[in-house]
């Protein structure tokens, strides 16, 4: 799926009001009027979006995008305002912005993923020997007496993938181990996690370790999962997203720990821990940004502004490494100092 990138509301109305326009006199009357034109695409397909529904707080203005997902506002002060937009197909987006002169902008919309194709529906964990602790590898884990099956990795680990949901019987066997089956309970849209152990007697067999989860198929793909379980970083999936429900990228990042949400003017930009090093003075290193493993930004004295990037209902996950300890090999190259973003989206 391509994903198009556009600006944040927030940036992309303050910048739009201003094309064409000279320079903001400090004598400019105390209540001029200007039209702004404003047009809503999908996120996505970049298509126009019909029927959004957009208030400006505090002025009693209300308006519904068109077909071609443009409104008109004829008359409105110089100033500061709040702009909310809302679709029942869309998840709502919210910004603020000034109005200096009369202008245009364009802005986006998430849409609301409805299909559970992006999410993973199956059984994975992790297979030991009882006694030691250490993984077995090429163990056969077996589906419903045969229907379908896999073996463990040099790690232990296996994936039974596009389960139907319910419950079904798995089999674990290795030579020289007794062998276990357990009925274990798939959810849709539902990752169960397993860690199981064989021993060579059977009465020793410890009971299974189940958690159930979401996956992302996206980021199953991309080693997510199993960077996290490896507890370096900081990472934020796509169900930490919509619990927290973002207006901007930045808005993922606050409250996380070595990460500040570091405001310069109508922007907004992320300083990790080891960026930090101007903090007394303002003159932060800035982390580098990868999106989808294509770098996007190499980080140093400009800031990335990833608000610019995309918006956060098409991003399927997040990793930050604040410093190189713990950073994966491969982004821990030179111009890493200040720490490492990667972005997900969801495809």
């Amino acid at each position: 799926m391509r994903i198009l990138r556009f600006p944040s509301l927030l940036a992309c109305l303050a910048i739009a009001l201003h094309t064409g326009a000279g320079a903001v006199t400090a004598q400019a009357p105390e209540r001029e009027f200007v039209a702004i034109t404003g047009k809503v695409i999908d996120a996505v397909t970049g298509g126009p979006i019909a029927g959004v529904a957009v208030v400006l707080e505090g002025t009693g203005l209300r308006f519904e995008t068109n077909a071609a997902g443009e409104f008109t506002v004829n008359r409105i002060a110089i100033g500061g305002y709040r702009l909310q937009l809302t679709h029942p197909e869309y998840n709502p987006a919210v910004g603020d912005f000034n109005v200096f002169r009369a202008g245009g902008f364009q802005t986006s919309m998430a849409p609301v993923i409805l299909s559970g194709s992006e999410v993973i529906t199956g059984i994975m964990g992790v297979l030991s020997d009882g006694y030691t602790g250490a993984p077995l590898a090429g163990a056969r884990v077996q589906l419903d007496g045969g229907q379908g099956g896999t073996l463990t990795d040099g790690r232990g680990r296996f994936m039974l993938e596009e389960l139907a949901a319910g419950w079904h019987v798995i089999g674990f066997s290795q030579f020289g181990y007794a062998t276990r089956s357990d009925s274990i309970e798939v959810i849709r849209g539902r990752v169960t996690n397993v860690q199981a152990s064989l021993s060579v007697d059977p009465v020793q067999l410890a009971p299974l370790e189940v958690v159930v989860e979401r996956r992302e198929v996206a980021l199953q793909k991309t080693g997510f999962y199993e960077r996290q379980s490896e507890g370096f970083g900081e990472f934020i999936d796509r169900e930490d997203i919509e619990f927290r429900g973002p207006a901007e990228m930045t808005d993922m990042f606050q409250g996380l720990p070595g990460v500040l949400v570091h405001a310069q003017g109508i922007d907004k930009s992320i300083v990790l821990r080891s960026g930090r090093i101007g903090d007394l003075d303002g003159n932060f290193c800035y982390p580098r940004v990868y999106l989808d493993d294509i770098l996007v930004h190499r980080g140093g004295d400009e800031p990335a502004g990833i608000d610019h990037l995309l918006t956060p209902g098409v991003v399927a996950g997040v990793e930050i490494y604040p410093s190189t300890a713990g950073m994966p090999a491969q982004y821990s190259s030179t111009g890493a100092a200040c720490g490492v973003i990667l972005i997900w989206t969801r495809r």
